[in-house]
């Protein structure tokens, strides 16, 4: 069946057929993506429309692509629906966040076995029950990446929410706190480690269209002034790209010798 026309096919039409990598880096902002492309072998500008920025290059001889996603679960299900149409294979998101539990100090990264799925817009691809968890390979590559950078890192699960989240007092009024109050503590009772807004659709996207993906955040919330501080955000980036970098290895050594999946040894 022909996919239906609209504003955001292709990228506004901006995208035809090759300039999509299947090796995809996405991330929230604009600035992060040409961050990321700027460590890339080479590249070129290929779409910008909206919020969804897109370069397209090469990674150690491999054609790898990076995309700006906006913020929220709408945003981010458009960029994965027009991603998958043009040939993304594997997607790594990388993000920021602030923590929900206190065992973090700050620029730790937080990779994600899965997310709780409180975001709303995962619902409108499958029933509630339905998980959004990070593809193995991802996830380990993500972990060995980690520890290759000597970046100090944590591994669990997430959150994404649809709102400004846990403990916010940025609502008119205060008004949103009073509800993620009760949000906050359930997730602290659950040990869920921290909060964002994009990983879940993502995540069960992914599974429904058989598109290996993974989550890395950062926490950039300076305990010691309770602000945020982007000093460190390069590491969250390193690391995306390193991961990328070992799974486009492992699917090179699994393509020789003829394997379908590799089990690291760390």
């Amino acid at each position: 069946m022909k996919a239906r026309d609209y504003v955001h096919r292709n990228f506004g039409g901006q995208c035809s057929s090759g300039d999509i990598a299947p090796y995809v880096i996405v991330t929230g902002s604009k600035s992060r993506t040409m961050e990321i492309a700027s460590n890339f072998d080479e590249y070129k500008q290929v779409a910008d429309d909206y919020e969804y920025l897109i370069c397209t290059g090469s990674l150690n001889g491999y054609p790898i692509t990076a995309c700006s996603t906006g913020i929220g679960g709408m945003s981010v299900s458009i960029a994965i629906e027009e991603l998958a149409n043009l040939g993304a294979k594997t997607i790594l998101r990388i993000g920021v966040t602030g923590p929900i539990q206190n065992e973090f100090n700050y620029a730790d990264l937080i990779i994600a076995k899965g997310a709780v799925r409180w975001d709303g817009t995962s619902h409108d691809y499958a029933m509630p029950e339905y998980p959004a968890i990070a593809h193995f390979e991802v996830f380990m590559a993500s972990i060995l990446s980690a520890k290759e950078l000597g970046y100090p890192y944590k591994t669990g699960i997430i959150a994404d929410l649809a709102s400004l989240g846990p403990l916010s007092n940025d609502g008119y009024r205060s008004f949103l706190s009073n509800n993620t109050k009760i949000m906050h503590d359930q997730l602290m009772n659950a040990g869920v480690l921290n909060g964002t807004g994009e990983a879940s659709t993502m995540l069960v996207q992914s599974s429904i269209y058989n598109i290996r993906s993974g989550v890395i955040n950062i926490s950039l919330q300076d305990s010691t002034s309770q602000t945020w501080n982007t000093k460190e955000d390069y590491r969250v980036v390193n690391c995306g790209i390193k991961t990328i970098s070992i799974l486009q290895k492992w699917d090179k050594q699994n393509s020789q010798k003829n394997i379908k999946h590799t089990v690291p040894s760390i």
